[in-house]
């Protein structure tokens, strides 16, 4: 028989030696590679942002003093809040001249109730009168007592209020406070707090700032040859390195209307869903964007690829314990797939390593013969 060349290297293409126990001992599994047609991705840089309508700072209204109330708690860093949650109450002194005056509108506003609360009487009595006459009274009479009866009540129950918070800000002595409560803009997190209780705070002082993260927007800059993609694009997707084989879809809100002169690139803006508030403002990452057109090639798992010196190669099992390295090109990156180009290399139904490459790399080659053929 011809004889083994066994001196001569071994080829990066030449088949691997690994036995049926190898094989079960380190869980090497394969998988079909299968012909498949995808859309053509354009992959650009991003960054996600804020939207600015869903972000606020929060002021103090007056100078005074943070104080502490059983009514709430003061929310720190990360905390959740609601829009109208009390998230501060900032305590103002008054002078004994202002409370002249506070004096002097609750007399008015306790004068004003008293008529309100007559009036009041009255339509109370006319509705009753004019509902005992159903059938005798007109409608427009019946409606029009029924409007007054509640013109009435709003009137009462508005200085009945007004009244109640002038006599919560009446105190006697030199000095009276006034409290003024402050609430949250809009739902978010406290993403900055600028404050502790007691401490005294000037008017228009930032206390928090408030954002909304349920969505975010992506920035991206999109070179002039690639603007034509970016028309037809029908999905993209968002990526970051905090979460890797992980991608989070995006839809297109808005583009510019200039090319950046100096980068020749377009800024392109994406909305992207966070309603697990896992990303955050300013994270970098990539947007890959699906644009029509379509290529066709042979997918296989992003694990089934490895780089030996630059050169993307993939271990397809080409007999019980036999494995062949080829060489490939990556045709399009989609997700945790690879579409590899339709060269030969590959066939439909090829059996790929797809776990336990290592192992499958760290193997003998078999003895090949004179001929260059593994020895059977």
């Amino acid at each position: 028989g011809a004889g083994l060349a066994a001196s001569a290297p071994a080829s990066p293409t030449a088949p691997l030696y690994v036995s049926i126990e190898t094989q079960l001992l380190a869980r090497i599994e394969t998988s079909r590679a299968r012909p498949e047609t995808v859309p053509r991705v354009l992959r650009v840089l991003g960054r996600s942002l804020i939207r600015s309508e869903r972000e606020a700072t929060v002021t103090s209204p007056q100078e005074g003093r943070l104080i502490a109330t059983k009514d709430y708690a003061i929310p720190a860093l990360g905390d959740a809040v609601k829009r109208d949650q009390i998230i501060a109450v900032v305590e103002e002194s008054i002078a004994a001249p202002d409370l002249v005056t506070i004096a002097t509108e609750r007399a008015r506003a306790t004068s004003d109730l008293r008529q309100a609360e007559a009036s009041l009487l009255l339509a109370q009595r006319e509705h009753e009168r004019l509902a005992k006459l159903a059938g005798i009274a007109t409608d427009k009479d019946i409606t029009a007592a029924r409007n007054a009866l509640e013109v009435a009540k709003a009137k009462r129950d508005g200085y009945t209020e007004q009244v109640a918070l002038l006599d919560a800000a009446s105190t006697t002595g030199a000095l009276a406070q006034k409290r003024r409560v402050i609430r949250a803009p809009l739902d978010g997190m406290i993403s900055r707090t600028h404050v502790t209780i007691g401490e005294n705070i000037s008017r228009d002082k930032a206390l928090f700032q408030i954002v909304d993260t349920a969505e975010l927007l992506v920035e991206a800059s999109v070179f002039e040859n690639d603007i034509a993609a970016i028309l037809a694009a029908r999905r993209a997707f968002f990526t970051v390195e905090a979460f890797p084989g992980e991608s989070f879809p995006a839809r297109i809100v808005s583009r510019g209307a200039t090319i950046d002169e100096r980068t020749r690139a377009l800024p392109v803006l994406f909305a992207v869903a966070n309603g697990a508030g896992r990303l955050f403002g300013g994270m970098f990452g990539r947007v890959y964007i699906e644009t029509g057109a379509k290529v066709s090639g042979i997918a296989v798992p992003k694990s089934a690829v490895v780089e030996l010196d630059g050169q993307p190669m993939v271990y397809v099992k080409t007999g019980g314990e036999q494995f062949t390295p080829r060489p490939v090109q990556v045709l399009e990156r989609l997700g945790d797939r690879l579409v590899l180009t339709d060269d030969g290399a590959l066939k439909a139904d090829d059996r790929i390593v797809v776990q336990g490459i290592y192992q499958v790399r760290m193997s003998k080659p078999l003895p090949v013969t004179e001929g260059g053929l593994p020895v059977k």
